[in-house]
């Protein structure tokens, strides 16, 4: 669908990112939890706790229901690997999301 040029672009835009510390850091986190099934089980709970955290209303955070989250999270975060593998995800995916920005922004589409 997308033109020559266009995917040119793109793959050069692929390719550098792929090229930076972050992406490399990255890969090799994943790499390391691909062949340890017990930590990426215990990545899985703390992203579904991340996400369940960031459904509750801002009115609602002041319950116990929350504060069992946050203790769980922190709790599986206290594993190193499990903190490490979330740090240079949450670091590669921020830098990810900040270059498609500088894109919509670059090309005036209002969201």
């Amino acid at each position: 669908m997308l033109g020559d040029t266009l995917s040119k672009a793109a793959r050069s835009v692929s390719d550098a990112l792929k090229q930076t510390e972050e992406h490399k850091a990255y890969m090799e986190q994943k790499k390391i939890i691909r062949s340890d099934p017990e930590t990426r089980k215990l990545i899985e709970r703390a992203r579904f706790i991340q996400e369940k955290l960031m459904e509750i209303p801002e009115s609602d955070r002041n319950s116990d229901y929350v504060d069992q989250l946050q203790d769980e999270y922190e709790e599986l975060t206290e594993n190193t690997a499990v903190y490490e593998y979330m740090r240079v995800e949450s670091v590669y995916v921020t830098m990810v999301q900040e270059t498609l920005g500088t894109i919509v922004e670059d090309i005036d589409i209002d969201l």
